[in-house]
Order: C-alpha cells, then sequence, then structure tokens
C-alpha cells in the first residue's frame, strides 16, 4: 500500500511517501509562500527517487486544516485533483490532530529514527503516554487554532478559541502537558497559565511536520466520500466572508457566502 501524504497547512511544507505503515522518504521546506511553487515538484521527485510513478500510488492523505487558508487551499486541491484523476481514495486529516500524533509517536526509537535531523535533538521518552499534547497555531488577536489530545482521547475539540479559553481548560487536567506548534509565541503567558503543571513547550524545529502523524491517522480515517464536496476545515470565517457579510447586510437576500476548493 503505497500512500502520499501532504501538509501545507502552515509555513512549513511537508510532503512524504508511505509503504505498509513506514515513510519511505520525506521532502521538508519552510520557506514562506512557496507551496504553489514547490508542492508538485516535491512530489514528483520523491516518486522518481523510489522508482515508483504517481499510478503507483493507492492512497493520498491531505492536512485538511486548520491553518494558513492559502497553504490549506493549495495543498487539497492538489489532492483532490490527484484523488479524482487517479480514482484512489482521499483522506483529509486535521492539521492538529496529525501533529499531536507525531508528537506522542516520538516515544517509538524506530519512528524517531525515520525522521528528519532537524529534529534529531527530541530524543524517545521525553513524551511520556499520560502526556496531554496541547497544539496551537496562532490565529493573531490573542486567537488560537487548539486541539489537546490524550492518547487517542480528545481533550479539547479542534477549534478557534480565545487562548486564555484554551489554558484555562488545560489547567484544570492533572496530567503533564506538551504544547506543539507556535506555542513559543505565548511561552510566557503559558507558563503563567499552566504553572502548576508539568510543562514542556517544543520549539519550532520540534514543531515541523514530518510525516509520521499523518501516516499513523491515515491508518484508521474513512476516506472521503465525495471529494468534490472537501472543502478546507478553517474553523473559523475567512475574511473573504466577513467582508462579504459586512457588505450584504441590507440587501434582503439572507444568501450566505459560499467558498469552494
Amino acid at each position: 500500500m503505497n500512500i502520499l501524504v501532504i501538509d501545507t497547512s502552515n509555513q512549513p511544507l511537508l510532503v512524504g511517501l508511505g509503504k505498509d505503515g513506514q515513510l519511505l522518504d520525506t521532502f521538508q521546506t519552510d520557506k514562506p509562500k512557496n507551496h504553489s511553487i514547490d508542492l508538485l515538484p516535491a512530489i514528483k521527485s520523491l516518486l522518481a527517487a523510489q522508482e515508483l510513478t504517481i499510478q503507483d500510488i493507492d492512497q493520498i492523505a491531505v492536512a485538511k486544516g486548520p491553518g494558513s487558508f492559502t497553504g490549506l487551499r493549495i495543498g487539497l486541491t492538489v489532492g483532490k485533483v490527484l484523488a479524482d484523476t487517479l480514482k484512489k481514495p482521499l483522506l483529509a486529516i486535521s492539521s492538529l490532530q496529525s501533529l499531536a500524533k507525531q508528537v506522542q509517536l516520538k516515544q517509538q526509537p524506530d519512528v524517531l529514527a525515520a525522521e528528519n535531523s532537524m529534529v534529531d535533538n527530541f530524543h524517545a521518552g521525553q513524551i511520556a503516554r499520560d502526556t496531554v499534547v496541547l497544539v496551537l497555531f496562532d490565529a493573531r488577536n490573542q486567537n488560537v487554532f487548539a486541539g489537546a489530545y490524550l492518547g487517542d482521547t480528545v481533550v479539547l475539540a479542534d477549534g478557534h478559541y480565545p487562548l486564555e479559553e484554551v489554558l484555562a481548560l488545560v489547567s484544570q487536567v492533572a496530567e503533564p502537558v506538551v504544547v506543539v506548534g507556535d506555542g513559543l509565541h505565548f511561552q510566557d503567558t503559558i507558563e503563567e497559565a499552566l504553572s502548576n503543571q508539568s510543562l514542556k513547550i517544543l520549539d519550532h524545529d520540534q514543531s515541523l511536520p514530518t510525516g509520521t502523524g499523518l501516516l499513523a491517522l491515515s491508518a484508521t480515517t474513512t476516506p472521503v466520500e465525495n471529494i468534490d464536496d472537501l472543502t478546507p476545515s478553517y474553523l473559523r470565517k475567512t475574511q473573504a466572508e466577513l467582508n462579504w457579510e459586512q457588505n450584504h447586510q441590507d440587501d434582503g437576500q439572507g444568501k450566505p457566502y459560499v467558498f469552494k476548493v
């Protein structure tokens, strides 16, 4: 079973090829605003390196959001076009949950050994199985996209929240907490709110997607039933929607703004 994994949900770009649950190869870059340039050449290069063609791909797994609106649209558009053209299953997976799963899997030495050297300094054993993994993406104005997971249990469902609301909830959990994503953007606030808990905030390099989380979750994710209807999980209204609603308050039509990939 060959699976192509794609994560364009934030500034980092991750493309990976997996086979039977193991990552064969990955392409990673952290260049800003470059997904539209790098994504397709990365897929082509990875396939060539493994002596595969695009027809050899059995499944496609894409991070569906939340995250950068533009990045999400690029990744999902490519995933949808490939899945539709090749008639292959498309798996749409939470960007937050996949990053949390990646952190949880770092307990396993075989997974660590397969990952990029950028995170080699994050050793197995640092994340205990009773640890809450809190994923934070900066959504500006002291708001975050957030999700929290204790093993397979969802402590906080993926959503767009005020940071203080997220930290107030997590502070009620007795278990240790690891923060991954944009945690360092809010380091002082997090450390103050969770001062009574065992806490670790991963840095930027330790928070880069490696593909292990997406690949692991693909094993239990149901393929998208109708690819045409799949849209990114923005978890908040786009600026275009907000502008449209403001400009159409008095037109009496009552029709919602619709944005599809």
